[in-house]
């Protein structure tokens, strides 16, 4: 019976060591496939290593006989001066690829940036509250804005409804740099105070001179910077509240900033807006009292069927302006559009007067537009303002120009009657000012 156990056992036993053979030989063979890799890995990582100390070796030893070259006097052999003439070259292809390095990761960090912006503005579009804004133009607008990081105001300069505003946080919460739209400002105190003859060209340097018409249109900067500074800082302050900048509209939407002004002078200040925070609704406020003749009007827009049958217009008050300063402003607005600046807004059923504005804000590059069409009989302001890498004055202007040419055949077409408001009366004026003897800017 002993003998019969001790066969079993020894036979389970053998059996016993046969699966754990079994078992363990895939373990072995994985561990050792995992091993292999890792030793292939370590070993290209050694080979790099050891390549780039002999590279880095190889380029002190190049440097060295280079400097040696250099520092050599007297005549170069042939061949010493095809190495250095290679080591030169070669050390400018590597500047060239460091340049292109750096500005490749500036331009993918700037489209990044403008990627945001965009996405950005059209979040806030999605928020605006539409009720008792004109659609079709609201849609026109937005068509015109074409996906921009930028916002759109339209009114009515007569009586100061607002038809439309795309991206509504921006317009009413974002104040910005006004940029060379301040030029309005500066134009228009400038003529309240008499501090230069606007029947003749304003002497800039010694060797030229230019008229407001043509300053305004081709925003000149140093024309705006020498009236703006006869005028002096206060009293361009003193201008610039009276014009309704610094301070809140009263408009009908949640979330408006009151803006700033400059609290202290620069040089650039008349021409370029330093120290200056407006919104996009301020400016078209602005820009509707010189289209009506002097009438700051509260914008708003009708809420209801009620509001818009007994619809009044709230005026504010009556800015600093006489009927002849205004048409001096407007022939220098009209010579943007037709001439100068803003040339992208044309449109041929009305004349669009205007004023660009290009500059950099806190971050990003700015583009603006304010104008009023028609000026025989004023019925909408449009104002612009766009943000990112590439923006600029005629940009705001051609979006602008866009809006202007698919909304007009409601309002300037013949026979067209849309329910506004009479427009101020518009004067026939002439062109002001002398031929400029400087070149276009």
């Amino acid at each position: 019976m002993l003998k019969y156990l001790r066969a079993s056992i020894a036979h389970v036993l053998f059996l016993f060591v046969c699966m754990s053979l079994l078992i363990c030989m895939p373990i072995e063979a994985a561990a050792k496939s995992r091993k292999k890799p890792a030793a292939k890995t370590q070993a290209k990582s050694s080979k790099a290593s050891s390549n780039k100390r002999a590279s880095r070796t190889e380029a002190k030893a190049n440097a060295k006989e280079m400097q040696a070259l250099l520092r050599k006097k007297g005549k170069l052999t042939k061949e010493e001066r095809k190495k250095v003439g290679s080591y030169r070259a070669a050390l400018a292809a590597a500047e060239r690829r460091r340049r292109q390095a750096i500005y490749e990761a500036r331009m993918r960090a700037i489209r990044a940036r403008d990627e945001g912006l965009r996405n950005i503005a059209a979040t806030n579009v999605l928020k605006d509250n539409s009720t008792g804004e004109d659609l079709e133009i609201r849609h026109a607008a937005i068509e015109a804005l074409g996906g921009k990081a930028g916002t759109v105001v339209v009114m009515d300069p007569n009586n100061g409804r607002i038809f439309a505003i795309v991206n509504q946080q921006m317009a009413l919460g974002s104040p910005v740099k006004p940029c060379s739209t301040v030029k309005l400002v500066s134009g228009l105190s400038a003529l309240h105070e008499g501090v230069f003859d606007p029947n003749l060209d304003v002497p800039i340097t010694a060797r030229y001179s230019m008229n407001l018409t043509d300053a305004l249109a081709r925003s000149d900067n140093p024309f705006f910077q020498v009236v703006g500074h006869r005028v002096g800082f206060e009293g361009m302050m003193r201008y610039a509240s009276n014009f309704g900048f610094g301070e809140m509209t009263g408009i009908n939407y949640p979330g408006e900033s009151p803006g700033f002004i400059p609290e202290e002078d620069t040089r650039t200040m008349p021409s370029h807006g330093d120290g200056f925070g407006i919104t996009a609704v301020q400016l078209a406020t602005f820009t509707a009292a010189i289209a009506n003749g002097g009438n700051l009007y509260v914008p708003r827009v009708p809420r209801s069927a009620e509001e818009q049958i007994n619809f009044r217009p709230q005026l504010k008050r009556r800015i600093e302006m006489s009927p002849e300063d205004r048409l001096r402003m407007m022939a220098g607005m009209i010579g943007a559009v037709n001439y100068g600046t803003g040339k992208l807004a044309y449109d041929p059923l009305s004349q669009v007067a205007g004023k660009t504005g290009t500059c950099t804000g806190e971050t990003d590059k700015l583009g603006l537009f304010t104008s009023f069409s028609s000026v025989e009989n004023p019925r909408l302001v449009v104002t612009v303002v766009t943000t990112g890498s590439t923006e600029a004055g005629k940009r705001a202007a051609d979006i602008a120009g866009r809006l202007y040419r698919s909304i007009s055949y409601k309002y300037f077409k013949p026979g067209s009657n849309p329910q506004l408001a009479p427009a101020s009366t518009v004067m026939d004026f002439p062109r002001l000012g002398g031929n400029s003897s400087n070149n276009q800017r």
